[in-house]
């Protein structure tokens, strides 16, 4: 059995399964970039991104920088407060409008369903 072209950091042999390129899938070339396009994918500011209405995160980036002005001594902890508790109204705001939109989504498909149903009784 072939083993991948490549030598290892420790000057040995690379004994992975080599793909047609004679090279294992980490020492194919372009695999360091490839790897590196996946890390920042799986990384926890890129889940919350995903995740996050996009509508909410330049709220996220102001209160972020409000923390850091309050900390410094820059913004009155009740002025933090303040834009805290709005963020806050806005992002429940923000959840109802989505969930009203899924209740409706899934209202309409169980109407379908029974409309679907009741046309096969129909044809009997």
């Amino acid at each position: 059995m072939k083993a991948c072209q490549a030598i290892r950091k420790d000057g040995t042999p690379c004994r992975g399964i080599p793909g047609k390129d004679g090279y294992c899938i980490g020492h194919r070339p372009g695999a360091a970039a490839a790897r590196a396009r996946g890390g920042q994918n799986s990384s926890k500011r890129a889940r919350l991104a995903r995740r996050l209405d996009p509508r909410l995160v330049p709220i996220c980036e102001l209160l972020a920088e409000a923390i850091v002005d309050c900390y410094s001594g820059n913004l009155r902890p009740a002025a933090l407060s303040a834009m805290a508790a709005a963020a806050s109204a806005l992002t429940r705001i923000t959840e109802s409008i989505e969930l009203e939109a899924r209740i409706s989504a899934l209202e309409g498909k169980e109407e379908m369903c029974h409309w679907k149903a009741e046309s096969k009784n129909w044809k009997r």
